[in-house]
């Protein structure tokens, strides 16, 4: 796709591609490092190559299928954000749900609105019948709050107790933003 400048760091934005398969490696430690940080995200346990091979494939196969997008942010030789939407399936198969993760160092610098912009354009441009854009978000990771609400997504509902973080249960909100 690009190279952009974000701080003094030049960072290729891409879209995942099949050769990507033969980089499993780089998406494990991705994937790990998150993990182990306890960044908020959905994964908790530690992804094998199998896990990272089985993601790759349903997200090109998604991709082919016109029912998802994703891109890769890349630097040194090491992803270091991805941004995704997929279709959720059957009778709400108008949702593209988001997801994006970004790794420590990276954070602070624009990298992530970056990423978000892009893959909500490239998911409106080819995810065929997107009408919504939705996100769940822990209620405590206010810097994504505060980009989800400036790149447009509102409030829904905020469900108590919904997701594991560091041993306890936190409240999540599901946002959603209208596709125009």
């Amino acid at each position: 796709m690009t190279n952009k400048i974000f701080g003094d760091k030049k960072i290729n934005i891409r879209r995942i591609s099949k050769s990507d398969l033969k980089r499993l490696k780089l998406f494990q430690e991705y994937i790990n490092l998150l993990i182990e940080e306890k960044a908020m995200l959905l994964l908790n346990k530690k992804q094998t190559l199998q896990n990272e091979k089985d993601f790759i494939e349903k997200t090109l196969l998604s991709q082919k299928n016109k029912s998802g997008v994703c891109i890769i942010a890349e630097h040194d030789g090491k992803i270091v954000g991805l941004s995704d939407v997929k279709l959720k399936p059957l009778a709400k198969n108008h949702i593209g749900l988001f997801g994006i993760s970004v790794r420590q160092g990276y954070r602070g610098i624009g990298l992530g609105k970056y990423l978000m912009s892009e893959v909500l354009k490239l998911a409106k441009k080819e995810l065929l019948g997107l009408k919504i854009f939705e996100l769940e978000v822990y209620k405590i990771n206010k810097p994504a709050r505060v980009l989800y609400k400036k790149m447009g997504f509102k409030d829904i509902a905020k469900i108590p107790r919904a997701i594991q973080h560091k041993g306890k249960l936190e409240a999540e909100y599901l946002m959603m933003k209208e596709v125009k």
